[in-house]
């Protein structure tokens, strides 16, 4: 074994004691990558790398977040860690999509905003969501109703509607995303949640607001200004 070799795997050796050692409490985020790393770079300075990667997509969420070609454009990133990148943020969306499913009740849009959010990590392209309820304000699942290229999501009616009906839901609650912009819904947005009102009142099914969601912030559209009283109220029925 090379001298340079024996150097690195020592030091990776101490770096994964010493993160086992505090739970992966206090970890830096150039640390959690390098490691990271250490499984798909055998030879090279994993460090180096990860400050590179850092550097280049400003934060440990935005690398894991990056598109697959843009992270191979970072000097020793190749197609193995690139894919080693994307399938952790692939595990940490099922992971979280999964632990949101267990917040048995929508008491409000802060706690609808929680069950969407995984769904939205590390999108590129706009994309439509729809959350169904009974008329106790419990959880039954979100849809994908749309999927789009940035700035631009088409809503499929009639996806809606059969999704209403399938899941005997009461109430929807919509969301969407700005990719590469804010949270601020436009004037597109407003009709949009006008008119889905309008169709899913056409069941019988309330929507109850419609949710944009921009660089980990959200804001309500706020169709139904009283939706959390809503919410609250149907769940003591």
């Amino acid at each position: 074994m090379a001298k340079n070799e024996s150097i690195h795997s020592g030091h990776r050796q101490r770096l994964k004691e010493s993160m086992l050692q505090s739970e992966f409490k206090g970890v830096s985020d150039v640390n959690l990558l390098e490691a990271l790393l250490f499984y798909s770079i055998h030879r090279s300075d994993t460090n180096e790398i990860a400050h590179r990667l850092l550097e280049a997509f400003g934060s440990v969420e935005k690398v894991f977040e990056a598109h697959f070609d843009d992270l191979k454009h970072v000097e020793g990133i190749g197609d193995n860690s690139a894919f080693l990148i994307k399938l952790i943020n692939a595990s940490a969306k099922r992971i979280h999509a999964g632990t949101s499913k267990k917040a048995v009740y929508v008491t409000g849009t802060a706690a609808a905003a929680d069950i969407f959010r995984p769904y939205f990590l590390g999108e590129k392209d706009e994309v439509m969501l729809a959350l169904y309820m009974d008329n106790a304000s419990k959880f039954i699942r979100v849809e994908i109703l749309g999927r789009g290229v940035v700035n631009s999501v088409s809503v499929d009616n009639r996806k809606l509607l059969e999704g209403a009906i399938r899941t005997n839901a009461t109430a929807v609650i919509l969301a969407h995303n700005h990719p590469h912009g804010v949270p601020n819904p436009s004037r597109e947005d407003m009709n949009l949640t006008r008119k889905m009102r309008e169709v899913l009142a056409s069941i019988q099914v309330s929507l109850i607001d419609h949710l944009i969601y921009a660089d980990g912030n959200w804001r309500a559209v706020s169709e139904r200004p009283d939706a959390s009283a809503y919410l609250s109220k149907t769940k003591k029925q």
